[in-house]
């Protein structure tokens, strides 16, 4: 089990992506030679890996990311028999019957984020996303989010998906994800980034329309 810095770097690189050994310097307050030595175990140990970013004259700039090994350590939600059983269900002709089990799964999480926001509804919409937030972590999903107080929008970020394996069947998931949103907060939701299509995160962008 990781703990301690190193699980500080594989968290900072699940939630961004991807960094330079100066920005996690920057983030966490260690020093570099301390961070240099944990990066290299890391890399060692096959959790994250070296690639390179030019964005002008001269050499390019270092940075780290997870790979599917480090990617493996945070809360998947389900296992390869899930995925087992939905090809199964696929390959029998029972389409019909995957649907109808992630339509009402979402509907049930829908409900669940409901009454959490209506509870803080008191408090405004900083305490009511708050409380979404923290259900998303129970989740697995790893959130984040970013309150624009001048226009009202909200982004949020999904650094892990839960359903990852089961996304490699069905794109129900990503399709309810996005409805999700769109059921809870009435308003216009982009999704931004998308993890099955190789972004590092789901970013949703819920606009204020009033």
């Amino acid at each position: 089990m990781i703990t301690g810095s190193k699980k500080e770097i594989l968290d900072l690189l699940k939630r961004k992506g991807i960094l330079s050994i100066d920005d996690v310097t920057e983030q966490t307050g260690l020093a570099k030679t301390t961070l240099r030595e944990h990066f290299l175990q890391l890399e060692r140990d096959g959790y994250i890996k070296r690639t390179y970013e030019r964005s002008g004259p001269g050499r390019p700039s270092l940075l780290y990311e997870l790979t599917s090994r480090g990617h493996s350590l945070y809360p998947s939600g389900e296992s390869a028999l899930m995925r087992s059983f939905l090809a199964y269900l696929k390959r029998t002709g029972q389409e019909t019957a995957i649907e109808e089990f992630f339509t009402e799964f979402w509907d049930k999480r829908v409900e669940k984020a409901r009454r959490l926001m209506e509870e803080k509804a008191p408090d405004g919409t900083k305490a009511q996303v708050g409380a979404l937030s923290k259900m998303l972590e129970e989740e697995g999903f790893m959130p984040e989010y970013t309150l624009n107080e001048k226009n009202g929008s909200i982004e949020i970020r999904e650094c892990n998906c839960p359903f990852r394996e089961v996304v490699k069947e069905t794109r129900l998931p990503c399709k309810l994800e996005a409805e999700f949103y769109k059921k809870l907060f009435n308003e216009s939701v982009e999704r931004t980034s998308y993890i099955a299509d190789g972004d590092f995160s789901c970013n949703y962008q819920i606009l204020n329309n009033s």
